[in-house]
């Protein structure tokens, strides 16, 4: 599932995508149908690990809290972008 900024930019909500269970392959997978600047959308510069102002999760864990990222059959991946905006408070 995209959120936000990224389900506007994608016009997309909801994928099935096929992976060989590991979070690379995914975003790979992912970046297939969506282009390949989704890649770098969810990725760091060395396209090693998650960006920082990501928040991904499996089945409702964020992946920097999980020791080993396994990805399975059914499972439901949600990813957040940046979070911005809001109004300013008024005095």
């Amino acid at each position: 599932m995209l959120f936000a900024t990224l389900r506007r930019k994608y016009g997309a909500k909801d994928l099935i995508v096929e992976c060989n269970g590991t979070l690379p392959d995914l975003i790979e997978n992912v970046s297939k149908i969506l282009g390949e600047s989704f890649i770098d959308e969810v990725y760091d510069k060395n396209r090693d690990r998650v960006k920082e102002n990501i928040i991904l999760m499996i089945n409702g864990r964020n992946v920097r809290d999980m020791e080993k990222i396994e990805i399975r059959d059914g499972d439901a991946i949600a990813i957040f972008p940046p979070i911005a905006g809001g109004q300013p408070q008024r005095k």
